[in-house]
């Protein structure tokens, strides 16, 4: 038997037998696969991969990313389903049939797959089986009057529940969610879902995708066949080395061309890319050498414009700063010049008067035939003269602060003497103090008589918000430094009323002079500026915590030298 080689066409196989004694002969054996052309091949071999593929990716849709879906859509509409308790706050509100009908009424525009949705109380005096409140849907109420059991199986487990029972027949979902108030059960929802319009669109994108995957599988076919057609069926041998060496990645190896025909032609054109292919790598690489070296300095560059524009930055903002702090304390200076230059001209023009009146009204008193109508109205007359004469001596303390004279003062010893000063007072008021002072803090520099003035006027203060009585809480500790603070601490002391507090709209007046939100002769408006300037010349802070109705809580700064922190 000798077999000889493949045909011209390449598509039959011939098997040439010899018998001894009998004349050569030829017989062809072939099949229809042998019969068919490389091309037709092909496009069976991938059309059948596409038909796989197709009933492999609708497989696969089906039994997972359709329960997938499937499994998203139930979460949505439990979460649905869980909104509408958690829009209820109390156990009332759940009963509050015309706002919830309201809701589930807006919920069912907003969801036009919900067909019903009801909610459930259970009874407050006594256990029993829960209640219809409201309902919304194209079921009548008779037939969702009693809960339905999905609602009892919510309840018992205390969890959101589903029945999918009629998802694939009929094409509904039920739901049901306890609704829990403080930790109690207090009722449940529960809704009917349509998936007919989820279960439509489902089967339209499995189509879809099937078409679509089959489209893909005609065009690659198609694309395939014209690729061999051109490319494949022609005589390409001569250059399979170099090809496979290209699909290996070497793409410098270069062909020997033989003859001028087609297959040298190509031979010669893949030599000619293949040397442009290396002098462009060549010059692409000597290309983005330069490119990461004009980069780096680039960056560099950026870099340090960047570090000089941030410097510049910080420089303008202290600047500002600095300009700002200027400009407050030049108003703040021209402003004392303006109440240093009244106040002399108040004291002047009005003090010695007042004090002649007030030795005429001692000498009238002294006289034994004064009736005691007469003695009872001079008394009114010599208390205006000495409320005058404070309002005077208010604005002078105010206007011609002295410096503090700073030494060794001991907090809680300047508080202790205050609550002493102020104690009857304290106790007239009926107001009952507590008093928390740490112990072991450092003494502080400051003016003993000042900061004996700040204390008394915020205790005073305090006791003036607390007509009916209350409670007053004085408490000194220590704070620490935030970082950016120029200090090592802070020693706080805090002066907490429970009475009638401050409105917000006054909290930020209430240091400005003048201002009182006292009844008229209680106050003049310079006991918080005097405080407030006193406190800030000892380089400290006063701050105001204040709720109306609640009470107050003045909050006093002094700079700790270290160590003063307990």
């Amino acid at each position: 038997m000798e077999a000889a080689p493949i045909g011209s066409g390449g598509d039959e196989l011939t098997i040439r037998f010899t018998r001894l004694g009998r004349p050569d002969y030829h017989k062809a054996i072939t099949s229809p696969w042998s019969r068919m052309s490389l091309s037709t091949k092909v496009s069976l071999v991938i059309l059948l991969i596409v038909g796989i593929s197709a009933v492999s990716v609708e497989y696969f849709e089906r039994q997972y990313i359709g329960s997938l879906v499937q499994g998203n859509y139930l979460q949505e509409i439990m979460g649905v389903v869980r909104q509408v308790g958690a829009e209820i706050t109390t156990p009332s509100d759940l009963r509050d049939q015309a706002a919830r009908e309201m809701e589930l009424n807006k919920l069912r525009a907003n969801r036009p797959d919900l067909l019903d949705v009801a909610l459930y109380a259970l009874p407050e005096e006594k256990p029993g089986p829960p209640m219809l409140v409201v309902s919304a849907g194209i079921t009548t109420l008779p037939t969702l009057e009693r809960a339905p059991p999905l609602i009892e199986q919510a309840l018992l487990e205390d969890t959101s529940v589903s029945d999918l029972r009629g998802w694939e027949t009929a094409h509904r979902v039920n739901v049901a969610s306890p609704i829990t108030k403080d930790g109690r059960l207090v009722g449940a929802t529960y809704a009917e879902f349509s998936t007919a319009h989820f279960d439509e669109i489902q089967t339209s994108q499995r189509q879809l995708e099937l078409t679509r995957i089959l489209l893909k599988g005609l065009v690659v076919v198609l694309a395939i066949n014209l690729f061999l057609y051109f490319r494949v069926h022609r005589p390409v041998k001569a250059l399979l080395s170099a090809v496979e060496a290209g699909i290996r990645g070497k793409l410098l190896t270069t062909v020997p061309v033989r003859g001028r025909d087609e297959i040298g032609q190509l031979g010669e054109r893949f030599n000619l890319m293949v040397e442009r292919i290396r002098a462009a790598t060549e010059d692409n690489s000597r290309l983005f050498e330069k490119l990461q070296h004009a980069h780096d300095e680039l960056q560099v560059k950026v870099e340090e414009a960047t570090a000089e524009l941030r410097q510049k930055n910080r420089e303008l903002a202290k600047t500002i700063e600095l300009l700002s702090t200027t400009q407050r304390e030049a108003a703040r200076a021209h402003r004392l010049s303006a109440i240093g230059q009244l106040a002399a001209t108040v004291a002047h023009q009005i003090g010695t008067p007042l004090t002649a009146l007030s030795g005429h009204m001692q000498l009238l008193e002294e006289d034994p035939q004064l009736g005691a109508e007469a003695r009872k109205r001079l008394k009114i007359v010599e208390a205006q003269i000495d409320r005058a004469s404070r309002i005077i001596q208010d604005l002078l303390i105010y206007a011609r602060k002295p410096e503090p004279l700073l030494s060794p003062m001991d907090i809680n010893a300047c508080l202790e003497e205050c609550v002493a000063l102020l104690r009857p007072e304290i106790d007239r008021r009926n107001v009952i103090l507590t008093l928390l002072l740490s112990q072991g803090l450092q003494k502080v520099k400051a003016d003993q008589q000042q900061m004996q003035e700040v204390f008394c006027n915020l205790i005073e203060n305090a006791l003036d918000a607390m007509p009916d009585g209350g409670t007053l809480t004085i408490r000194s500790h220590g704070i620490e430094a935030r970082p950016a603070e120029k200090t090592s601490g802070w020693l706080a002391v805090d002066i907490a009323d429970t009475g009638q507090g401050i409105a917000s709209e006054h909290r930020a007046k209430i240091f400005q002079p003048f201002f009182t939100t006292k009844k008229a002769g209680r106050g003049t408006g310079l006991g918080l500026s005097i405080t407030h300037e006193t406190v800030r010349s000892h380089g400290g802070q006063i701050l105001v915590e204040s709720e109306p109705g609640k009470g107050t809580r003045f909050r006093v700064l002094l700079p700790a030298s270290e160590g003063a922190l307990s």
